[in-house]
């Protein structure tokens, strides 16, 4: 009796598998089982590991992204990372942190990178943060030289599209092809963009919107940092919340009537969502009105 599938294989998979058939890259498999296990015509699931990652294609390059915090906010500083390699070889890495207390890096693989396991260790200051581990094995599927033939035979329409993913399934689940390491994450990629008043006359409010969004999405729940300084010289205001649902964040303060006119403020915006951060700068002038106490009016 035939397992009954709801849905057709689409075409761009059928490609793929084509491509495995004739190149025998086994990302070209992964990737094909990996979309029918999404798409849940493939019954057998099908994730990857946290940190395990696979090798690349000879002459490529694949980024390991390697973040932490420091648990300390508003200071821009810098974190010491050393990477030791599975065959002891050390890598030291020195890393800004940003206003969050966020850090991050990318470190590079390559084909003849050494397999097994990464320990990273970072110096913050006098502060020893927690170790984190990554490990690298060779490409990640493991598929019997015979399920090849398989594949083609399918491909022909020597056997039906029922047939060929039972069998799949059943290989899967009874490990016979195996998936080890899982693909490197995609990065994140934060757009932010702040929105203020550029004069702010003394006595009035000003109003800061921070939109964030992720490929065109609003992200909802992203820690933003607000602080409102004079060139380093000092600090007037310091705000933190989360985005909402729309990805927007805001904030506002009174200026006082006794601050000093023409004067141009920095606002450091500092946004992180756990995996990206990204700091943007608003300047805005102060000014008064001629005729009001302790204004100098330009000349």
């Amino acid at each position: 009796m035939h397992l009954a599938y709801a849905e057709e294989i689409p075409n761009s998979i059928k490609n793929k598998i084509s491509s495995w058939v004739s190149n025998q890259r086994a990302d070209d498999f992964s990737d094909a089982m990996t979309s029918l296990s999404n798409l849940e015509i493939l019954k057998a699931k099908i994730t990857s590991k946290q940190n395990i990652y696979s090798l690349p294609s000879y002459g490529e390059t694949t980024f390991i992204k390697i973040s932490g915090k420091t648990g300390e906010h508003g200071e821009a500083k810098y974190v010491t990372l050393v990477v030791v390699d599975p065959d002891g070889t050390k890598s030291e890495y020195t890393i800004p942190v940003l206003e969050s207390g966020t850090y991050y890096t990318m470190i590079p693989l390559t084909h003849n990178s050494p397999k097994g396991t990464y320990i990273i260790t970072a110096q913050y200051e006098e502060k020893r943060l927690p170790e984190s581990y990554f490990y690298v094995e060779y490409p990640n599927a493991i598929v019997p030289t015979w399920v090849t033939s398989v594949a083609k035979w399918w491909l022909e329409e020597k056997i039906t599209d029922e047939d060929f993913l039972a069998g799949i399934n059943y290989l899967i689940n009874n490990k016979i092809i195996r998936f080890g390491a899982g693909d490197t994450v995609q990065e994140s990629v934060l757009n932010v963009s702040v929105d203020g008043q550029k004069a702010v006359r003394r006595g009035t409010t000003q109003n800061i919107s921070v939109h964030v969004t992720d490929a065109g999405s609003p992200v909802d729940g992203a820690t933003v940092f607000v602080r409102v300084e004079d060139y380093g010289e000092d600090v007037f205001e310091e705000f933190n919340g989360f985005t909402d649902s729309r990805g927007e964040y805001s904030v506002s303060w009174e200026i006082s009537e006794d601050f000093p006119n023409l004067k141009t403020l920095l606002v450091y915006v500092d946004v992180t969502d756990g995996l990206s951060s990204i700091t943007k700068v608003f300047t805005f002038e102060v000014y008064c009105l001629c005729g009001e106490p302790n204004c100098k009016c330009r000349t």
